[in-house]
């Protein structure tokens, strides 16, 4: 029973109570939502660009609540942490799991550098029904024990992929220490821009797309703007990115295009508006992971890559490219079937993913000087 903010107040209990507070407060830090809250709300973009400049407003709009990329840290010494969340624009998705869709995943870093995983959890079927309508509110409350000793650590909560958080409660322990995370390697998120791959379909929970394993293993904030079947390449997505501070920018949103002409009309008019606001910025260029033995695949990658080569023969020297049609065949790896690769021949698997934060982590690395 929850009394007053706290859970478990019997004084003969042997654990300590915990005492909740808002995760969109300090001492916490919540990144992924450079345009900040609105109506009270995370949103990945600002209202006034899901109008008539996008080629799909209305399911962009949806996708916009939705929390891909958002993430909560904090230092404790507490030995337990407890989430509290209100969840609403459930997706629940027939090819994803619904700790992709609409859970949390949990990570700690000890003193020195060390991750783990404490796992993650997400709604029940019928807490996930409750939550489908943008009435509708699915309640969460999941406990994860992260320590024994009490030592002072970071936690990191990844927030749901294809769900809206109104509201999120993090407990700890009555009289543990609660601070603001330590700065992270990279002090500037970085930005990644696409479909619903970038956006984490079908990731088994938010840790486990390519964008947070990128962002995991560099130490940085991340930026989700995948959206689901309605990023395509728009000059006001494009404007809006070029604002941003930025440590490197993903450009991947080729699996949104209809076709190939479609792309070629988008692609490189996309890059060259977020070059000429931001020259300095590193921008890494992301074909599709497609089957390459298809003209079709071929055609788009080399699209995509033509950005590329007259970016650099123009001179720029802040520019990276990834070929997609390699990230399930890469050396030194023994051939993969490629049904292990994807669920539905699009979207990934956790392997997929990480044969994908495979491939572009040395570019990205690269682009932002670490080696």
């Amino acid at each position: 029973m929850l009394e007053n903010g706290v859970s478990n107040p019997d004084a003969a209990s042997a654990e300590p109570p915990i005492e909740f507070r808002d995760a969109f407060e300090p001492p916490f830090e919540l990144s992924g939502f450079p345009w900040g809250k609105q109506n009270g709300k995370l949103r990945r973009l600002p209202v006034a660009i899901t109008g008539a400049d996008l080629i799909k407003p209305e399911a962009a709009d949806v996708h916009a609540w939705q929390t891909a990329g958002g993430e909560v840290r904090f230092r404790t010494t507490s030995c337990r942490v407890e989430l509290r969340a209100e969840l609403y624009m459930v997706n629940d998705k027939n090819h994803m799991s619904r700790t992709g869709a609409a859970g949390f995943a949990f990570y700690t870093v000890d003193g020195k550098g060390q991750e783990r995983f404490h796992g993650a959890a997400g709604l029940s079927a019928d807490e996930a029904k409750r939550g489908e309508g943008s009435d509708g509110a699915g309640q969460f409350n999941h406990a994860v024990t992260i320590g024994e000793g009490g030592e002072l650590c970071t936690v990191s909560i990844r927030l749901p992929l294809y769900s809206g958080v109104s509201k999120l409660e993090v407990g700890v322990e009555a009289g543990a220490q609660l601070l603001p995370p330590p700065p992270r390697r990279i002090k500037d998120p970085i930005c990644f821009y696409g479909s619903s791959i970038t956006q984490g379909t079908s990731a088994s929970h938010p840790g486990s797309s390519y964008t947070a394993l990128l962002c995991r293993a560099l130490d940085a904030p991340q930026i989700n703007l995948g959206f689901s079947g309605c990023a395509r390449g728009e000059e006001c997505m494009a404007e809006a990115i070029a604002g941003l501070k930025l440590a490197a920018f993903v450009l991947d949103y080729d699996h949104n295009a209809k076709t190939a002409e479609e792309l070629q009309a988008t692609h490189e008019k996309f890059f060259r508006i977020v070059r000429a606001a931001r020259p300095e910025l590193p921008i890494v260029i992301v074909s599709g992971p497609r089957d390459g033995r298809t003209e079709a695949a071929r055609r788009r990658r080399d699209v995509v890559k033509q950005t590329f080569l007259n970016a650099v023969a123009a001179g720029d020297e802040k520019v990276w490219f990834v070929d997609g049609l390699h990230f399930y065949d890469q050396e030194g790896m023994p051939e993969i079937p490629r049904d292990f690769t994807t669920v539905d021949k699009t979207h990934p698997t956790d392997l997929g993913f990480y044969l994908m934060y495979r491939r572009i982590l040395p570019e990205l690395k690269k682009a932002l000087g670490l080696g």
